[in-house]
Formats: C-alpha cells, structure tokens, sequence
C-alpha cells in the first residue's frame, strides 16, 4: 500500500472486503463498534480513498485479496 496501515487496519480493512459489518467485525474482535468505525475512517484517510470500491481496488493493488490480482491497463 501507498502507506503504512498498522496490523490491526489491515486485518479490519481484510474484514471489511469479505463484506463484515462493523457490528460483526467487532463482535469477532472483541472491540467496540466505534472503535471499528475509527479504524474505518482511519484506513479511508491513510489511504486517500473515497468508497469501498476505491479500497478494494488499492487492496487487490497491495496484494491483499486472494483470488485477485492487479493488470495495469493504459499505463496506469
């Protein structure tokens, strides 16, 4: 990534691409929902992207989404 996410946004932004809610993703973690969502806007921020889309997108990028992989087209 473009940035350095610490390991518990990413193991939340893995979470969120698997398509977890926040209520679920902090039941499984054991943290609050605010909690999350600090995390979710923190990721957002580092990151410079608008949507889930965009996360997605960098994730597959980074190496993040198995199943994915990243094929520059038109030189980008």
């Amino acid at each position: 990534m473009k940035t350095s996410l610490t390991e518990r946004e990413i193991e939340i932004l893995k979470l969120v691409l698997e398509e977890f809610s926040s209520d679920a993703i902090a039941s499984q973690l054991n943290l609050s929902i605010r909690t999350i969502e600090t995390h979710r806007k923190n990721i957002l921020r580092k990151t410079g992207c608008k949507s889930l889309i965009g996360l997605f997108k960098l994730s597959i990028k980074a190496g993040l989404v198995e199943g994915y992989y990243y094929k520059p087209t038109n030189g980008k």
